[in-house]
């Protein structure tokens, strides 16, 4: 079974957006729908339009995700030929089977159909497939992109279950699936199976600590679009292959040797089931598998509480919203009171202006808020050095993304030792400090399993629920300081 590979090549500028952070350089898309023909190629891969013609083959994006592709393609093949075989010795077991018992011709051509296995049966036959190739060679940024692609699939699942709870009547509503594979070709941090492993536990454990965050949502948010699409489940997986896929180190089959010696016996089922399976992951490139599935709500024979609630919003009628006479003279006697020039003939006002004096009341925005008290309290604050950034985001991996993004920003330009940076997040987790410095705490653990940047910087936090005065911050604050 073959893959058509159909490229689109998408590139844009770095941004500091919170709302959506779009694709950082050097990172190309490519969609492409399984298929039963043969592959197609709508590019020639030895021609690249890059402008480095000396750039080595692991940079050629189109040579990456060819070689990607049919790496995946004799893979699947391999699997298919090998369920085919034992379909083939079960339709004859059955076949034999139906011979023994007299069966007619009709019974066993039936049987022989039924183990036969579909096309349509295979789950990679009908799951849309997306290629990214991340072609950065900082780790820091590898990070941020991952989390960026789970970011995407969480907001495509999302959106997914908003717009079928939008069908209303008996329009079908199915389970979205689709599979995106992050190639990474150029971060040499990442050649070594064992550092680019251990990398993905520490995200994946990141994400499953999220569920105990407390988050808080903006009202706009919780109100918007009726709480469409909140029955559905959205569920992530996000896996790895790597050319050295399973490779012991050596002290690593010591370790096995031992175990077997202390067992007295070696199943070799069990060893070819391991080395199959380890092989079927050895891809030609650190690669990262994002799979999203959104399942709708179980069905319990009425209709979805929020596709009626739509139709009923959108069957209301419209209040009146006629200017009456009333409205005018409320108006005209408001300005009539602003425009009053005398303390006899506006006291309201008068009073006022000899409660604050000559005072003015200016809105401070969080980022000023944050600057205001750093200065004020932070004693290892330097003006010439210290940086500030700020997000408005709400979701975790969204968090992730941007911090991870801002790491590797201040680390390519060579921060100095005992610089600070503060990362302002005024709508993450603002209510609990503890969910706060857990966040904090999973940024360290990725940070330490990192090669170039584990004993570079050091992460801490301020927040406005910390039992510590000295660290009570009118917003949460991430700090990243450089050693």
């Amino acid at each position: 079974m073959k893959f058509a590979l159909h490229l689109i090549l998408a590139a844009s500028c770095p941004t500091t957006s919170l709302a959506y952070l779009p694709s950082l350089p050097n990172s190309h898309t490519t969609t492409h729908h399984r298929r039963h023909s043969t592959t197609r190629l709508h590019y020639q891969p030895g021609k690249d339009d890059s402008s480095n013609s000396s750039s080595s083959d692991s940079s050629n994006i189109w040579t990456v995700l060819a070689n990607t592709e049919r790496w995946i393609s004799d893979t699947l093949d391999k699997s298919n030929k090998a369920a085919n075989d034992r379909n083939q010795k079960l339709r004859e077991e059955i076949e034999q089977k139906a011979k023994m018992h007299f069966a007619d011709d009709k019974t066993s051509n039936k049987s022989s159909e039924s183990g036969r296995m579909q096309p349509q049966d295979n789950p990679y036959a009908r799951k849309e497939v997306s290629y990214v190739c991340e072609t950065g060679g900082e780790l820091c940024m590898v990070v941020g992109g991952i989390f960026r692609r789970v970011r995407e699939a969480r907001e495509l699942g999302e959106s997914h279950g908003k717009n079928a709870d939008l069908r209303i009547g008996d329009a079908p509503i199915g389970t979205m699936r689709q599979t995106n594979v992050v190639v990474i070709p150029n971060c040499d941090e990442i050649a070594q199976f064992r550092t680019f492993d251990t990398l993905i536990q520490a995200i994946n454990q990141a994400r499953r600590r999220a569920r105990e965050f407390v988050v808080k949502m903006d009202k706009d948010q919780t109100n918007d679009g009726n709480n469409l699409g909140k029955d559905w489940v959205v569920s992530i997986n996000c896996a790895h292959l790597h050319p050295q896929y399973g490779m012991q180190t050596p002290e690593e089959q010591l370790t096995s040797m031992k175990h077997e010696e202390e067992e007295g016996e070696v199943d070799l089922n069990l060893q070819e089931y391991k080395k199959q399976r380890d092989e079927a992951r050895r891809s030609p490139y650190p690669s990262v598998i994002v799979e999203v599935q959104s399942t709708p709500p179980p069905d319990f024979g009425a209709a979805a509480a929020a596709a009626t609630e739509a139709k009923a919003a959108s069957e209301e009628p419209k209040p009146d919203d006629d200017v009456t006479s009333d409205d005018v003279k409320k108006l005209e006697a408001l300005f009539g009171m602003s425009a009053a020039t005398k303390k006899a003939d506006d006291p309201f006002y008068d009073a006022l202006g000899e409660a604050f004096g000559n005072k003015q009341i200016a809105a401070q925005t969080p980022l000023t808020l944050a600057q205001n008290w750093v200065l004020e309290n932070d004693p290892a604050f330097n003006q010439e050095s210290s940086t500030f950034t700020k997000s408005n985001t709400h979701h975790v991996d969204a968090a992730y993304e941007y911090v991870f993004n801002n790491l590797a920003m201040l680390n390519a330009q060579e921060p100095k030792r005992g610089q600070k940076s503060y990362i302002v997040l005024p709508k993450f987790l603002p209510t609990s400090a503890t969910s706060f410095d857990r966040f904090a705490g999973q940024v360290s653990n990725i940070i330490r399993v990192m090669p170039s940047l584990k004993e570079k910087v050091v992460v801490s936090t301020f927040h406005p629920e910390h039992v510590m005065a000295s660290t009570r911050c009118p917003v949460p604050v991430l700090v990243i300081t450089w050693k």
